[in-house]
């Protein structure tokens, strides 16, 4: 039988040496951990997220971005109905491109970075 000390230990050392396992990407354990509570939440860290992330946290959680799935023309409509219903400030371009360009390509109707 092993001495309680000795399982703790080696409970430690097992989770110690996982963390610097790489995954399948090459990222370590605790990398994908950092990532997941990046400074823009669950939103996918892409060329657009900050522009993104700050417009629309002023309202609401990124995570209501993170749930719907809508084409570029259908976000589009979602930021005028916005402006127009809800009263934020209207965005204009280059930036209002560039959150529609993030938008249609992280969190279209394919959901590929539906929060799991």
């Amino acid at each position: 039988m092993t001495p309680p000390r000795l399982t703790a230990a080696l409970l430690l050392a097992t989770g110690l040496a996982l963390a610097l396992v790489p995954t399948q990407n090459g990222a370590r354990a605790q990398d994908t951990v950092e990532e997941e509570e990046s400074e823009f939440g669950v939103l996918k860290v892409a060329e657009g997220v900050e522009e993104t992330y700050y417009n629309c946290v002023a309202c609401h959680s990124e995570r209501i971005i993170a749930q719907q799935g809508l084409t570029r023309d259908g976000w589009d409509e979602l930021l005028v109905w916005m402006v127009e219903e809800q009263g934020m400030h209207d965005i204009e371009d280059p930036e209002r491109s560039k959150i529609l360009d993030y938008l249609a390509a992280h969190y279209n109707e394919n959901r590929p970075n539906f929060p799991q």
